[in-house]
């Protein structure tokens, strides 16, 4: 793998940047216990290590076990590699779990590793040393941590990359020493630790020279310059330098102003108060993405409407609100809004917008959800392997959440179908799934539906990259619900109401569909489309056919359910998807 990526570095920056070049990590581990397993790093540049005796791949945690010959506390570990860019983290042990948590100044943008990149200046100037920052800190022992971002979405981008030069780096103002990180759409990155009670000057650079710094010949505006170059004051707190475009004071696009707004009347809210969480963070200051401590909302009028007013570029953006500051607290996005488990929304330059919704739900007014309701699900295993340690229900409704409050099934008939009941409230729907084996966070590899690339119609996005969840929406009356381990295919009759053979087609409809069946008792058929909120959108649809038309023109996107009722009210339920 690794011949592959030095080929592709070659191509791209010559044959200088195949030199190989020592890299020498550095941890504090002073005010930690140092595992007896010995402190490691690992990261996606240990695969087919020159030198190294290891066929250990990339972020094999016990493969690199750093030392602290002096006994200073400070663990080291030098390598040899390629020109590029990096990413890694420490670990207080040979395990992942006891790995560190990398702080949101420190993160690349696009993972929540820490990074870095060699340059063709540290192959010819004896490598480059990492500061030897914190455990899970942000900089070295009394230093402060300085995140520069750049945008050069406006630029051609030189051969030899984005470089920020300034009085932070060895040598000072040598813009090859400090090569920036692409952290995406145009936008690079840099972590320097730096003295605390400190000014920081500094301006970036396209290409490893300063034939490309940024307001060459020209007189940079006062505005965000001491008239010569960017500053920064530095106390004793680290500091995000925030997005600016290249040779401009602000971001490349005007920014716009966002206001969130979410009502709260449903929930009880936390003690630690409502947060919102998303990709336009790190525009608008914060220190990064996806942070749900940082972003506070409030509730000024104690209308029980949460508020959050930010500034950011044009762009679309996706978010999530949660009640509280941590994530296994956030919403669950419902299917008729929901992309790739969380709201998103577009902002056009000039056009500020104002995004209201109900917490957990689709719309800006908060439904009535149905009573609390106990549920019944049964899951048939008798086409698979029964771990020795049972068979589990987890959802959003699991007490505390998902994999923490899994609840243990039973079979207490030994027909190999398993059984556990829950009561259930808030929301109409709600996501669950079964687990062949005891659930842990963050590891799916037992759980339904892992590594399955195509959503099926009982199932919505995970928030997990392995794996879909199951989607229900409750009626508040006790229900069961019943399928075969990993599939769609229900084990229960779910309905009352005898209809034979029935078919839906085309499913999901792009505007037109039809529904046939058999009716073969002669019933008096109505029907109604009700949305996933509970909402009736089409009511007392007359049936007098074996082949009905269904008009979904006015229907926004997402899941619809067909109730179809006699005369002796019996009911049968079938799902439509609406493109």
């Amino acid at each position: 793998m690794k011949k592959v990526y030095l080929m592709a570095l070659a191509a791209l920056f010559g044959s200088a940047s195949m030199a190989q070049v020592s890299v020498t990590f550095q941890v504090d581990m002073n005010g930690e216990t140092v595992s007896p397993n010995g402190v490691h790093v690992a990261g996606d540049w240990q695969d087919g290590l020159p030198g190294e005796d290891t066929n250990a791949g990339d972020w094999t945690a016990d493969a690199n076990m750093m030392s602290d010959v002096d006994a200073d506390g400070i663990y080291e570990l030098t390598v040899i590699l390629p020109a590029g860019e990096y990413q890694f983290k420490f670990i207080n042990d040979n395990a992942w779990g006891a790995d560190e948590t990398v702080p949101a100044i420190n993160q690349t943008g696009i993972s929540q590793n820490r990074f870095f990149v060699i340059s063709d200046w540290h192959a010819s100037n004896g490598g480059l040393t990492l500061p030897a920052v914190e455990f899970g800190g942000t900089a070295a022992a009394g230093q402060a941590a300085v995140r520069f971002t750049v945008d050069m979405d406006d630029a051609m981008i030189d051969e030899d990359g984005v470089h920020v030069a300034g009085n932070f780096s060895s040598p000072q103002f040598e813009p090859a020493v400090s090569k920036m990180f692409s952290s995406g759409d145009g936008q690079y990155v840099f972590v320097a630790s730096v003295d605390e009670n400190s000014t920081v000057t500094y301006k970036y650079t396209n290409g490893d020279t300063y034939a490309g710094v940024e307001w060459d010949g020209e007189n940079p505006p006062a505005e965000c310059t001491d008239g010569l170059d960017r500053t920064v004051d530095v106390t004793t707190e680290d500091v995000n330098t925030g997005l600016v475009c290249f040779e401009q004071c602000g971001p490349c696009t005007q920014p716009v102003s966002v206001t969130f707004r979410v009502n709260m009347e449903l929930e009880t809210v936390s003690e630690n108060g409502v947060h919102v969480a998303g990709s336009w963070q790190e525009e608008a200051g914060f220190s990064a993405d996806w942070q749900p401590g940082e972003s506070t909302m409030t509730d000024d009028d104690a209308d029980g409407i949460y508020e959050l007013t930010v500034i950011i570029p044009p762009g679309t953006y996706q978010f999530k609100y949660v009640n509280g500051n941590d994530w296994g607290f956030d919403e669950g996005v419902p299917t008729a809004c929901n992309v790739d488990n969380n709201r998103e929304f577009e902002l056009l330059e000039g056009e500020p917008i104002v995004l209201t919704n109900c917490f957990g739900q689709c719309s800006e007014e908060c439904p009535v959800n149905p009573d609390p309701a106990a549920i019944t699900f049964f899951v048939d295993m008798n086409a698979e392997t029964i771990s020795a340690d049972g068979v589990f229900l987890i959802g959003n409704f699991t007490d505390p959440n998902w994999q923490d409050g899994a609840i243990l099934m039973s079979d207490d008939d030994a027909d190999g179908i398993y059984e556990a009941s829950a009561v259930v409230s808030g929301s109409a729907e709600f996501n669950y799934k079964f687990v062949n084996g005891i659930p842990v966070a963050g590891e799916f590899g037992n759980e339904e539906f892992n590594g399955n690339t195509e959503q099926l119609e009982c199932n919505v996005p995970s928030g997990n990259p392995n794996g879909w969840n199951r989607v229900h929406v409750r009626s508040g009356e006790p229900e069961e619900l019943g399928f075969v381990f990993g599939t769609c295919n229900s084990i229960l009759s779910t309905t009352d109401l005898e209809l034979g053979n029935v078919a839906i087609y085309p499913n999901p409809s792009d505007g037109l569909s039809f529904i046939e069946l058999e009716n073969p008792n002669n019933h008096t058929l109505r029907m109604n489309i009700v949305d996933i909120t509970g909402k009736t959108v089409t009511e007392n649809m007359v049936i007098n056919t074996n082949r009905y038309q269904i008009n979904t023109t006015n229907l926004n996107s997402g899941l619809y359910f067909l109730n179809i009722v006699n005369e002796r009210s019996e009911t049968a339920v079938y799902k439509l998807m609406v493109k």
